[in-house]
């Protein structure tokens, strides 16, 4: 078989060729489409400081025209003299639409009059004389001994038209730039994040299960730290998963190792004894091991369920004091063999919610841990109690090994107080199962020592009645 190929580049898609676009796209387009208001804004504008100078200069010409002397006249308007070619004006006889007057600029030509139908004064746009466009004023006036008269005063348009044009190239400009800083700029900012980035995926590429777990990200902006953040959970619960793992290795080989070498003696033995009754008990022995071997096993593989969160409650109403009371009668021969009394102080029933498989286990567990560790004789009270808070379960034993420091040892895997614990009955695992299984519910399991003897407190349960 071969090796399934890499995945194709093909689809990939480019982060910066995609915001470039877009926002050239988004920009160029915004201004496009404000370009034309903008255009119209500086038109009114334009126009409106037209009409402005030639109302200005249609009031300077009526005031001129009521001078009877012409040389004077010449003298007031000297901007429409023949050299000047920029400003123009005609007067009209209204009854004849004959001009009456005509500025020496003109030439001879007379100015167009416009729609008579718009009234005055009207501003429109006209050809001027000497061939340029130009922006005209037709208006009433009166002149010096005579009836009112049209005057139209005309003036170049050339000069606001390259003003505008300025002011557009200027927009252009001004746009294209814009638009290509804030790409840019972008860009630079992606880049920057792009290179964190990639430096934080060098990191994780360098990251190794048989080395602590650093951090990563931290120095990526605000904004993806909830990525980061997210991240880094997620290679939490990878470590967590990997030691759970290791641990697991490491408690099966421990606690494989003593049921392995007795089976194995004991094949032996049964393989090189001559006497059939001992070949038996060697065999014999040998199932009892690999018995021993199986719920350590299974109670190995119950633990790393319940630390993997895998464990999912099946909670039902149940009589807390009817369970200890079958599990009691159930460890009479382990009672009896140690000629231990167990004091149960249990009332007649107590009702609670809770998932029975999990709670019969905790309970066999802390039970039979105080039958195997109390001294021989002792007296274990085992008592039900109910507060405010609901049913609260407490088993007191003997425990005169054990100091106020060893309390926090108690539920650790494979933990003895000393090396000679009794192996072959006890492999340490049984309160280490408890406390999982009491973590796995939520129902407290704490542990004190007082005057030598050692009490496990669960609970408090809610209670159903």
């Amino acid at each position: 078989m071969h090796p399934p190929s890499a995945p194709s580049n093909d689809t990939a898609w480019s982060l910066h060729r995609r915001l470039a676009v877009g926002l050239i796209l988004c920009i160029g387009g915004t201004f496009a489409a404000v370009f034309p208001v903008l255009d119209r804004l500086i038109d009114r504008a334009i126009y409106q400081q037209m009409d402005l100078t030639l109302s200005q200069r249609a009031a300077a010409v009526g005031r001129a025209l009521q001078e009877p002397d012409p040389q004077r006249l010449e003298r007031l308007m000297p901007e429409y003299e023949p050299r000047g070619h920029t400003e123009f004006f005609t007067v009209f006889n209204e009854d004849n639409g004959q001009a009456v007057l005509r500025s020496p600029s003109s030439a001879g030509a007379v100015l167009p009059v416009g729609l008579a139908a718009q009234g005055t004064p009207r501003y429109y746009d006209v050809m001027l004389p000497d061939g340029h466009a130009g922006r005209a004023l037709a208006t009433h006036v009166a002149l010096h001994g005579s009836q009112n008269r049209l005057l139209v005063v005309a003036t170049e348009r050339e000069g606001w038209d390259r003003t505008e044009r300025r002011v557009h190239f200027a927009l252009l400009v001004g746009i294209a730039l814009a638009t290509l800083l804030a790409t840019g700029s972008a860009l630079l900012l992606v880049q920057r994040v792009i290179v964190v980035l990639r430096r934080t995926g060098a990191a994780a590429a360098r990251l190794n299960a048989d080395q602590r777990m650093q951090p990563l990200g931290g120095d990526l902006p605000r904004e993806l730290k909830p990525f980061a953040d997210a991240f880094n959970l997620g290679l939490r619960h990878l470590y967590t998963a990997i030691e759970r793992e290791r641990q697991f290795s490491r408690d099966v080989a421990h606690e494989l190792r003593t049921p392995l070498a007795e089976i194995r003696t004991s094949a032996e033995s049964a393989l090189s004894a001559d006497d059939p009754i001992l070949a038996q008990h060697s065999l014999r022995a040998a199932v009892d091991a690999t018995a021993r071997m199986q719920r350590s096993v299974d109670t190995l593989l119950l633990l790393a369920r319940l630390e993997s969160g895998q464990h999912t409650q099946a909670p039902d109403p149940l009589d807390v004091a009817g369970l200890v009371r079958e599990l009691m009668a159930a460890l009479e021969g382990m009672q009896a063999r140690r000629r231990l009394t167990v004091q149960a102080d249990l009332p007649p029933s107590a009702w609670v919610r809770g998932d029975l498989g999990v709670i019969e286990r905790i309970l066999s567990n802390l039970l039979r841990n105080a039958l195997e560790y109390a001294p021989d004789g002792d007296a274990i009270t085992c008592r039900l109690e109910r507060g405010d808070a609901g049913w609260l379960l407490s088993i007191d034993n003997a425990a005169p090994d054990l100091r106020e420091g060893d309390l926090e040892h108690l539920g650790h895997r494979f933990w003895r107080k000393s090396s000679e614990g009794g192996t072959a009955h006890h492999a340490g695992l049984g309160l280490a199962l408890a406390f999982a299984l009491a973590r796995a519910i939520d129902l407290p399991l704490r542990f004190s020592l007082q005057g030598g003897r050692l009490t496990a407190r669960l609970g408090p349960w809610v209670a159903l009645v």
